[in-house]
């Protein structure tokens, strides 16, 4: 059953309560705690040793950040501290009861972290990493991709080129190039937002022909008039999105089908995507019996194609992804393939209703989270980036090349997440392309 749209306002439900806890910086060099939502904490691509963990080395477990934070328990107790572990304090083991473990076809171990959801550690090797750390950057921002920036700015073609070679390079708003009719005007865009949220219809509810209808009465953002020009360097530190394949329309919700094909996909990244979905036993994640079970599985392994995406760009101390849930490709259960690089982040993956208590994952550099089936439905966001635990594989080396150098530069401060997803269900024909 398609679920109903959620008219909330988001104040005090489960998962915003979670929002609310990793986001806060009320108060300078303190980190919220990850000891109150220890019980249900999922941190799978730790290092056996407490001493090898970013995360412990950053002081995300240091006692000096637990004071009031689980004013309910009974069971708490003073921590023991000796030697250099008083000040980081000590790593407390995370239970993985609820959590499935399966063989994946290519040998590694995956676990369910959720229904539908796949969490596999470590998919990407340290090369690997910062092989699509080059191409995030070097490849994936290249037109005729669309960026977060492209509304607003007059980009040129060549951003990250410029970002290594001549990131002094001045960048004009499109406000100084555009009629003033074309641009945003300031006394609309100063207007505060409501926190009530009302939900999208899912694309696989309203159907392909209501979704080309109702963009075609969209004519696209208009840039703001108050942004001043600014450096590349400045510049490339406010990316926060690159879309590859069929574009996405952040104001409509909805993929934009007015072209005869979507802008080409790059082919290595949906080779992996294809090989990490195929590599799943997917008769082991769907029981006879579950809601997902006739979401079509069984063939996901032969024609699993990923046609877009989204590249995140996250800064670490001020970015976050609010909870949300993707309901715009036309069939609502085929995976979602995500990748992470760069800083460790808490995802919050919820289920389909606001009100139940979502689970922390702690993301590193390297994992794979693949989300299908009821899943897809599943509330999910990125409240806080974890400051300090960029893995030392990212440090600058004198062998790096000139881009490398300058894509390292950029992940010293950030965290990308690669997205794939596949529109449409395999043998669809567009109506209006027949």
């Amino acid at each position: 059953m398609p679920s109903v749209p959620d008219v909330t306002t988001n104040q005090f439900t489960a998962f915003r309560q979670a929002e609310k806890h990793f986001k806060n910086r009320a108060v300078k060099d303190k980190y919220p705690s990850l000891r109150k939502y220890q019980e249900s904490l999922v941190d799978l691509s730790r290092p056996e040793q407490q001493e090898d963990d970013v995360v412990w080395k950053a002081g995300w477990w240091s006692p000096d950040h637990e004071p009031d934070a689980c004013p309910n328990r009974t069971d708490w107790k003073p921590w023991l501290f000796k030697g250099k572990e008083k000040d980081k304090g000590t790593r407390p083991d995370l239970p993985t009861s609820d959590l499935k473990p399966i063989q994946l076809n290519d040998g590694r171990t995956g676990w369910i972290v959720a229904p539908g959801c796949i969490l596999i550690p470590r998919f990407l090797s340290c090369s690997e990493q910062l092989h699509f750390l080059h191409s995030s950057l070097a490849e994936y921002t290249l037109p005729p991709n669309p960026l977060s920036l492209s509304t607003h700015y007059d980009l040129p073609s060549n951003l990250f080129e410029l970002y290594t070679h001549d990131p002094d390079t001045v960048v004009q708003p499109k406000h100084r190039t555009f009629p003033a009719s074309q641009t945003r005007s300031s006394a609309t865009s100063d207007v505060p937002k409501s926190r009530t949220l009302i939900e999208t219809e899912p694309a696989s509810i309203i159907g392909y022909d209501e979704i080309v209808a109702r963009n075609k009465t969209w004519t696209g953002d208009a840039p703001s008039d108050k942004l001043k020009e600014k450096t590349v360097d400045q510049l490339i530190l406010e990316l926060r999105w690159a879309n590859l394949g069929w574009v996405y329309q952040w104001s409509t919700k909805s993929y934009d089908f007015s072209r005869e094909e979507p802008i080409p996909f790059p082919p290595e990244l949906a080779a992996v995507c294809h090989q990490v979905v195929a590599s799943v036993p997917w008769h082991r994640v769907f029981s006879e019996g579950d809601d997902s079970y006739a979401c079509g599985w069984e063939n996901w392994a032969e024609d699993y194609a990923p046609d877009t995406g989204i590249v995140n760009f996250y800064q670490a101390r001020k970015d976050t992804l609010m909870g949300h849930v993707d309901r715009s490709e036309l069939d609502p259960a085929r995976p979602l393939v995500s990748l992470s690089l760069g800083y460790s982040a808490i995802l919050l993956l919820g289920s389909a209703s606001r009100h139940d208590p979502p689970k922390p994952i702690i993301m590193r550099s390297g994992d794979c989270l693949i989300m299908s089936g009821s899943g897809r439905q599943a509330y999910h966001g990125v409240p806080r980036i974890l400051e300090g635990t960029l893995p030392s594989h990212f440090a600058m080396q004198d062998r790096d090349s000139e881009t490398m150098k300058a894509a390292k530069r950029f992940i010293s401060s950030a965290r990308i997440n690669i997205n794939a997803r596949q529109v449409f269900p395999p043998g669809f024909v567009r109506p209006d392309r027949e």
